[in-house]
């Protein structure tokens, strides 16, 4: 935040905040939203609306969070511990389990070279929800993955919390090597899937299914075709059709595409396989058989036919709906050019993702040939299709599958089409911000003029953007980044993100810590229903006397909340708005600035989406006039700078802020200029005759006195030099008590084996002889001196 007024400004400060300054008043990119609010840690912490886990030096890297709902707990691993928090508050009573790795482990892990802190420990990958009394939990052990069950207990109540030691077993194939490895696993059905490389070096990727009952089945191995070199980033299980044979897993992904034409490049992908697949009889044995894949696109729409693409996904979040076979996916992309720079969320009917794996395959005939659809004949059954008793009861498993059908699914994982997103482009973008999107959820609330989704963003530096889409009138989106908070000291990137939608929480994880934070900071908006109305935030409504969280369900009470998440337009909803013609009454602030000296008169606009306005009022009798800015006077996002101050400047300076289309004043400054000439730095009148009366009027502006401005002072004035010019509050002395604070103010004289009060003595009693001046020559004595100056 800036300055506060009557504030000692050094000129040299003024002129580092108008370098600072200018280009954010003057460079805002429109491509990306701004954030209407923006919280540092300090200011977030100082809302009170979050907590933060406080945890021993040795516990970091909180990646895998468990989230338990019903029960109000969160289960999170951590490096070698995994650590049980109540959701109601994080700090009281965690309790631990300490799970390192075997000091042998450990040793031999050392041995390969790898670093002792950051990967020869027990990194939790996967923790998942095996039933109601236990977890599966999965960790890379040194570089030698192992799993076990912690048991949990069946009722909130029971103080159960332990690790099955006894029982571990082998987590290759369900947590990697490396802690620095992406990885994806879910449980369903008693089955876990997963996506990660398998083997020590990290160069076999797969996406294959282990527990439970059923055989284990995995990709094809070195198949590029398959899997190239991919980033896995979320896998989900959703029903296809209203019969439970029909489910599929969809894993996200990048990876190096091997239909782009020319460079190497980098896209994203769907893909899905059945549950129950088998594998097959005599090929693809103890390998997927219902395998497909597709790419998605996140691309804005561009001249000519030129889309600028988001290729490398990052995150994706499943927004269930009314109907659980077409929830929404929310998905965040970065770009993957070395020139441009930017992030993008897209989203995502299931019915389209359905609709492309249900439409052509891709197809290359050779090396010397380009990929096409295949227009072939397609055998049957369809490749892709789930065995089940709803498309053919001939077919009751994939092992019954015909050979042609098989070869086929081996040879054509890639669909020819590509998923759209909804609308034809991103609801979000970022391209011109110093960070990236890392990790997205998204919460569904009801508001007071309808429905939205409420988007929590991650960022690469330890911030968190909450996002709200709103449709228009011509079926786009707009997006408004209604908060951007920093939840670290440092920066560091967000790992990790879940929601508890009953308790209205976000769960962030960092690498250094865990953070609570609530959906909501509505006091931190203002204290006037216009204020509250601008925010848009729909976890907000003016209740008649403050701003405070909305609670939809209650209908008694909705009738007298005033909420405009739509249009934000508090003209319509509050009776405390003004048309914006009248100059309403703020608090008034003294500034006292020298002529000749730079001056800063500071307005931090309630919003960094309001536009400011300055008006000046030089005289009483004369309505405020807007300013006009030049090279001398400047406009800045906290302020205006006067770069050379005039006498004719002083006034009442006005500062007013405009946000959907509704003005109001936020700042009132009194501007009071003192003459700058013969004023020296060291507060000794300057010689030369004194100025006259006459002087002084023709050099004050004629409706000084009718502004309220205090008469010219005495040239014996102290005054700084440029370099140390200074801002300070009229005092309620006058100008008078200022001086006299600034000549108190002025260093101490330094002296050399003599006592202060031998300094004052007359020269006589000094005990040294006195030195005069000489006819005739320019010397002249040091006791003179020492009487002139009093040195």
């Amino acid at each position: 935040m800036g300055p506060r007024f009557g504030s000692a400004w050094p000129t040299a400060c003024l002129a580092l905040v108008l370098a600072l300054a200018l280009p954010a008043a003057g460079s805002t990119d429109q491509r990306s939203p701004v954030p209407r609010l923006k919280l540092s840690y300090r200011e977030l912490v100082a809302t009170n609306s979050t907590v933060t886990l406080s945890v021993p030096a040795d516990v970091w890297d909180f990646r895998t969070l468990l989230l338990d709902e019903d029960r109000g707990r969160l289960l999170v691993g951590t490096r070698n511990y995994l650590l049980l928090l109540q959701l109601d508050n994080i700090n009281r009573q965690p309790r631990k389990i300490y799970w390192p790795p075997s000091k042998e482990r450990v040793e031999i892990c050392k041995l390969t070279g790898k670093d002792p802190q950051r990967e020869c420990a027990n990194f939790v990958r996967a923790l998942h929800h095996y039933n109601r009394t236990h977890v599966y939990a999965c960790g890379t052990g040194a570089f030698y993955p192992v799993c076990a069950f912690v048991h949990m207990g069946s009722r909130l109540e029971e103080p159960v919390f332990s690790l099955d030691a006894q029982h571990m077993e082998s987590g290759r194939g369900r947590c990697p090597y490396d802690p620095q490895q992406h990885t994806v696993s879910l449980i369903t059905d008693g089955q876990l899937f997963a996506g990660l490389n398998v083997d020590f070096m990290g160069k076999e990727p797969t996406f294959g299914r282990s527990l439970g009952p059923g055989n284990s089945i995995r990709t094809e191995q070195h198949e590029a075709s398959w899997l190239n070199d991919p980033k896995f980033v979320a896998v989900f299980a959703f029903p296809d059709t209203s019969s439970r044979e029909d489910d599929k897993v969809y894993v996200f992904f990048r990876e190096t595409a091997l239909e782009a034409s020319g460079a190497k490049a980098i896209y994203s992908r769907v893909a899905r396989v059945c549950k129950n697949d088998m594998g097959g009889q005599r090929s693809l044995i103890n390998k997927w058989t219902t395998f497909l894949k597709a790419r998605l696109v996140c691309s804005v729409p561009g001249p000519n036919g030129i889309d600028t693409h988001f290729d490398e996904i990052q995150d994706v979040f499943l927004q269930p709906t009314k109907d659980d076979r077409n929830p929404l996916l929310y998905a965040v992309f970065s770009t993957s050019s070395a020139v441009f720079q930017g992030s993008a969320v897209c989203v995502y009917h299931a019915a389209d993702v359905r609709a492309v794996f249900n439409g052509p395959f891709a197809h290359k005939e050779g090396q010397e040939f380009g990929w096409t659809e295949y227009k072939g004949k397609v055998p049957y059954p369809r490749p892709g299709t789930c065995p089940s008793r709803t498309y053919d009861p001939s077919f009751r498993s994939t092992r019954e599958l015909p050979d042609e059908v098989v070869h086929f699914a081996r040879s054509h994982t890639l669909m020819a089409r590509a998923v759209a997103p909804a609308l034809g482009r991103p609801v979000f973008t970022l391209t011109s911000a110093e960070y990236a999107l890392t990790r997205i959820v998204a919460h569904h609330v009801q508001a007071e003029d309808g429905p939205y989704d409420v988007l929590f963003l991650g960022t690469s530096v330890g911030s968190v953007l909450k996002v709200i889409t709103i449709p228009t009138k011509n079926l786009a989106m707009e997006d408004v980044i209604l908060e951007e908070l920093s939840l670290a000291k440092e920066p560091s990137p967000v790992l990790s993100m879940v929601i508890s939608p009953k308790r209205q929480q976000l769960l962030v994880g960092l690498q250094e810590g865990l953070v609570q934070l609530s959906f909501q900071r509505c006091h931190v908006y203002g204290k006037a229903c216009a204020e509250c109305c601008l925010s848009r935030d729909p976890y907000c409504a003016w209740d008649g006397t403050a701003c405070s969280r909305y609670f939809p369900s209650n209908k008694s009470l909705r009738r007298a909340r005033r909420q405009d998440v739509r249009h934000g337009d508090p003209t319509t909803h509050c009776w405390d708005t003004h048309a914006g013609g009248e100059f309403e009454e703020s608090e008034e602030k003294v500034l006292f600035g020298v002529e000749g000296n730079a001056t800063f008169l500071e307005c931090v606009p309630p919003s960094r989406l309001a536009a400011l306005s300055w008006y000046v009022q030089h005289s009483k009798k004369d309505p405020p006039q807007e300013l006009k800015t030049d090279e001398r006077i400047v406009q800045t996002a906290q302020g205006l700078l006067v770069r050379d101050l005039h006498r004719g400047d002083a006034g009442v300076y006005r500062c007013r802020a405009r946000e959907n289309a509704y003005s109001r004043e936020v700042s009132r400054v009194a501007l009071h200029v003192v003459p700058g000439e013969g004023l020296r730095a060291d507060g000794a009148a300057a010689r030369g005759p004194p100025r006259g009366a006459a002087d002084d009027d023709r050099r004050r502006p004629p409706n000084a006195a009718a502004a309220g401005l205090p008469p010219s002072l005495p040239p014996a004035f102290p005054a700084a030099p440029r370099k140390d010019a200074y801002l300070r509050p009229l005092p309620d002395g006058g100008v008078e008590e200022l001086c006299e604070q600034l000549w108190l103010k002025r260093p101490k004289p330094r002296f050399r084996g003599a006592s202060v009060a031998g300094k004052w003595k007359h020269p006589q009693d000094s005990g040294r002889g006195r030195m005069r001046r000489h006819p005739g020559t320019g010397r002249q004595g040091a006791a003179d001196v020492g009487a002139r100056t009093g040195r």
